[in-house]
């Protein structure tokens, strides 16, 4: 029987398809046996994630936005905590928030609405620091995918690997 600690917890073949293809493009079905929704597994990734090769510590991934951040220079105690920014494709800045899950839910929202909703591939989310730099978090079809998985679903917080 699976706790919720076990629902925290993945193997990496498990995850594999959300480490090697982030929105789950080619992801498998659902837990349910629906189609693939695509970015549901980044979702559940969505606050990091550590990662357990068997007998060794645990090392710690941030969110693959903060990774990318970092790789172009960012830095926390310069740069203070990024914002994410809800963009329209013809509108454009829509609203800025200081948590991703926050962005998501208001990118679903205006999907999903009944009064005149967007057409999903007309929205993006994107991480932005005070210095100017910007990395995509989720784009499109995948946004109501990543969605599900960060605001709906158990996170996971722990990929255990076996030894080579």
């Amino acid at each position: 029987m699976h706790t919720n600690t076990d629902a925290r917890r993945v193997t990496a073949s498990e995850a594999a398809s959300a480490l090697q293809d982030p929105l789950g493009l080619t992801g498998a079905p659902m837990p349910d046996g629906s189609p693939p929704e695509r970015g549901w597994m980044a979702g559940r990734l969505i606050g990091g994630f550590e990662l357990v090769v068997d007998g060794q510590p645990p090392e710690w991934s941030p969110p693959r936005w903060l990774r990318a951040l970092e790789a172009k220079g960012y830095d926390r105690s310069v740069d203070g905590e990024p914002v994410f920014v809800v963009t329209h494709i013809t509108d454009g800045e829509l609203r800025r928030f200081a948590a991703v899950k926050e962005a998501l839910r208001y990118g679903r929202s205006l999907i999903l609405r009944r009064r005149r909703p967007v057409h999903p591939d007309s929205i993006s989310i994107d991480c932005r620091t005070k210095s100017g730099l910007i990395v995509p978090v989720v784009w499109g079809r995948a946004l109501v995918g990543m969605a599900r998985g960060a605001l709906d679903a158990e996170p996971i917080c722990v990929i255990t690997a076996p030894p080579d």
